[in-house]
């Protein structure tokens, strides 16, 4: 499933600027589960806007429930690069 996405259709969100959507960097405030003000989001060509159809707290949530699922998961971070790289 494309991620990060809008509405309830599903749109995929693009840069205002140059209609980037993949690889997107989301900004994650773990402190924000509850905010509705926007997520920032930077595209491949360093654009960087705030988004207000990623609310801060949708990120925050999902994150959260990987490390619930996964509390092992930072553990692991340097070894899934070595083997999958930085993109």
């Amino acid at each position: 499933m494309p991620w990060p996405s809008s509405g309830e259709a599903g749109q995929r969100i693009a840069c205002p600027q140059c209609d980037a959507t993949h690889p997107l960097v989301v900004a994650m405030d773990l402190d924000a589960a509850d905010s509705q003000e926007p997520s920032w989001l930077t595209c491949p060509n360093q654009h960087t806007w705030a988004e207000a159809a990623l609310p801060q707290s949708m990120p925050a949530l999902l994150f959260a429930a990987i490390l619930d699922a996964e509390p092992g998961l930072f553990a692991h971070l340097d070894e899934l690069r070595r083997e999958y790289g930085d993109d």
